[in-house]
C-alpha cells in the first residue's frame, strides 16, 4: 500500500506571522470573512462566528485564500479541530490559528477520504505525539504536521470508504438537526409561557392574552403576573465555581469533559465534577460572562456552575439567563484579564411561577430532553463505529464490496 506525505504532496499554508489581525481590525460587516477557531464545528463551518475583515488585509495573503474542498485544521487552543470547505461564495481566508490543506493530487487522493482521516482518532494519536515530543502544548507546528503519512489504498477503495463514512456522518447530522428541532422547541414553551406570560391558566386558556393580571415588580422593573415571586438565583439554583485542573492532573484516558471558561472543552477527565444538564458561566478571558449548557457530565473549569435538581427549573434559568445575556457580559471586572464573579450572577433577581406550574413546565421539558437523550446517545454509538471503522478499512482488516 502506498502512503502519502503531507509535508510533500499536500498544500497545506497558514497564515504569516506578522500578518495576523489585531482585534480592531475585526469587522462587523464586508464582502470578506475570516475564520477562526471557533467556527470551526464537526464537519461544517459556522458561518456566523466567523469575522470579516477588508478586502486589502483579504489580499494581501493569496496563498490561504479559501478554494471548495480545502480543509481547515485549528493549531492553536484546541488543537486539530477540522473544518471542510464547501461554499465559497463569500471570499474567505483564515485567522491566525488555522492550518489550510489542499488537495493538490486529485488523481491519488480522494478529499473527502482525507478529511475522514484528519477527522479520526489516528490523527488525534499523532497530534498528541507531536506534542509529546516536545512541541508547545497549545500549538501545533507547520514542521511537525508535514511530517504525517498516511495509507493509501487505491482511489476507488479511498472513494469507498469514504462513502461509507459519509453516509454514518450524514445519519449524524440529521440526528443534530432532529435535536436542534427539540431544542427550538423547548425554547419555544418557554417564551410562550415565560416571556410572553400566556402559561395555561386554571381553565387551560393563555394567561395573559386572557387577561390575566398584571402586577408591577419594583426588583425587575416591569411587570410580572400577580401571584409570581421573585427571588434571588442562589435560593433557587446551586451556584458554585468550577475546580481547576491542568492536562497534567487529568485522565485523558477517560471520557469526562474537561470545559475551560464554559466555552469549549479542551481535554477529558475520567471524574466529572457536575452533573448532566448544568449551566455554565464563563469565569475569565474575552468570553467572560458568556452562558453555555452541558447535557451530558463534565468537569467544570474556570467558570461558574449553575443547576437544579428539577430538570424543569434548570431549563427556566437557562432560558432566562440566555435573554439576559448581555447583563452578564457587562458584569465583567479586572483590567488586566476580565473576570465574572460567582456573586454577579448569585444576585440576579429572577421571577418565579406556582410550583403547580413549574412541575407542568418540567414535564414538558423532561419529555423533550428524554428524546434527545435518546437521539444523542445514537449519535455517540455511530461516531465510535466510524472511528473503529477508518482505520479496519484503511488496512483491508474490513472490506467494502
Amino acid at each position: 500500500m502506498n502512503k502519502l506525505n503531507v509535508g510533500k504532496d499536500l498544500y497545506l499554508k497558514g497564515r504569516i506571522g506578522w500578518r495576523g489581525l489585531a482585534k480592531e481590525e475585526y469587522l462587523k460587516n464586508s464582502n470578506y470573512r475570516i475564520i477562526n477557531g471557533t467556527a470551526l464545528e464537526d464537519k461544517c463551518i459556522n458561518w456566523n462566528k466567523c469575522g470579516y475583515i477588508t478586502q486589502s488585509r483579504y489580499e494581501e495573503s493569496p496563498e490561504i485564500m479559501l478554494q471548495e474542498k480545502d480543509i481547515l485544521i485549528s493549531k492553536d487552543g484546541t488543537l486539530g479541530k477540522i473544518g471542510y470547505v464547501e461554499d465559497v461564495s463569500i471570499p474567505s481566508t483564515v485567522a491566525s490559528g488555522i492550518f489550510v490543506m489542499r488537495n493538490i493530487t486529485p488523481k491519488k487522493l480522494d478529499s473527502d477520504y482525507l478529511y475522514h482521516f484528519l477527522k479520526s482518532n489516528i490523527f488525534k494519536n499523532f497530534i498528541n505525539r507531536m506534542k509529546a515530543s516536545g512541541s508547545t502544548i497549545n500549538h501545533l507546528y507547520q514542521r511537525d504536521l508535514s511530517q504525517l503519512e498516511l495509507d493509501l489504498p487505491s482511489l476507488k477503495t479511498q472513494q469507498k470508504i469514504a462513502n461509507v463514512l459519509s453516509t454514518i456522518d450524514a445519519k449524524i447530522e440529521l440526528n443534530n438537526k432532529m435535536n436542534k428541532e427539540l431544542e427550538d422547541m423547548a425554547k419555544l414553551i418557554y417564551d410562550y409561557w415565560f416571556v410572553q406570560f400566556d402559561f395555561p391558566n386554571k381553565k387551560g386558556k393563555p394567561y395573559k392574552s386572557s387577561g390575566g393580571k398584571m402586577v408591577y415588580n419594583e426588583k425587575l422593573k416591569r411587570e410580572i403576573p400577580e401571584g409570581w415571586e421573585v427571588k434571588k438565583l442562589e435560593d433557587v439554583a446551586t451556584v458554585k465555581k468550577g475546580t481547576l485542573i491542568t492536562k497534567k492532573q487529568a485522565n485523558e484516558k477517560g471520557k469526562v469533559k474537561v470545559v475551560s471558561a464554559g466555552i469549549n472543552f479542551s481535554y477529558y477527565h475520567d471524574t466529572p465534577n457536575n452533573k448532566e444538564f448544568t449551566i455554565t458561566v464563563s469565569a475569565s478571558g474575552a468570553n467572560a460572562g458568556y452562558i453555555n449548557f452541558w447535557k451530558e457530565p463534565i468537569f467544570a473549569n474556570d467558570c461558574t456552575t449553575i443547576y437544579n435538581d428539577k430538570l424543569g427549573m434548570t431549563i427556566m434559568i437557562l432560558f432566562y439567563l440566555q435573554i439576559h445575556q448581555e447583563y452578564l457580559f457587562n458584569q465583567t471586572k479586572g483590567s488586566a484579564q476580565p473576570h465574572v464573579y460567582p456573586k454577579d450572577i448569585q444576585n440576579i433577581w429572577i421571577p418565579l411561577p406556582s410550583l403547580e406550574l413549574i412541575n407542568q413546565f418540567h414535564l414538558k421539558e423532561e419529555k423533550l430532553f428524554n428524546k434527545k437523550r435518546i437521539i444523542t446517545r445514537e449519535n455517540q454509538q455511530l461516531t465510535e463505529l466510524r472511528d473503529w471503522l477508518l482505520p479496519m478499512l484503511m488496512n483491508g482488516q474490513v472490506t467494502i464490496a
